[in-house]
């Protein structure tokens, strides 16, 4: 396992309400997090983000348009997986269009052990910003927050 990012970051966690300096059971979930970077002409654009997350969608707000479209991968410790591409013929907000498949869906539910990097592939003239909405988690997946389980004294 290896991760470079301190997740899951957890909202409104309810504090006990006994007062006996136990730590409270979680009831909420964790925090959605989006990243960006610029879609240059000619070039690929990689995001990093951290083991267990889930991705919930991978956007490119285009100002200037392609040809066609950008292919979109993930990368996790070596392994590249093609998991869809963004089209790049129109301005404005496109959504990224993912390969219709299980090993994908899995991937995509949770990027497992090791942080990825996802790429999207160079295309000779469509630029904007590449916005990746994604939930931090612990590298399994979970949303358990570090210290949980312990008590305060």
């Amino acid at each position: 396992m290896s991760s470079t990012f301190t997740l899951p970051l957890r909202l409104n966690t309810r504090l006990n309400p006994n007062n006996d300096g136990s730590i409270g059971t979680p009831n909420t979930g964790a925090a959605q997090i989006s990243q960006q970077t610029p879609i240059v002409a000619a070039a690929a654009a990689t995001v990093t983000i951290p083991a267990g997350s889930i991705i919930h969608s991978i956007d490119g707000y285009l100002n200037v348009v392609g040809a066609a479209s950008r292919a979109i991968s993930i990368t996790s410790n070596g392994t590249t997986t093609a998991v869809g591409s963004l089209v790049t013929t129109s301005l404005g907000k496109v959504a990224a269009t993912f390969t219709a498949s299980a090993a994908v869906a899995n991937l995509l539910a949770n990027v497992g052990t090791y942080d990825v990097t996802i790429t999207l592939a160079s295309e000779a003239a469509s630029a904007g910003v590449l916005s990746v909405q994604y939930t931090g988690r612990n590298s399994d997946g979970t949303i358990i927050a570090y210290g949980s389980g312990y008590t305060n004294s």
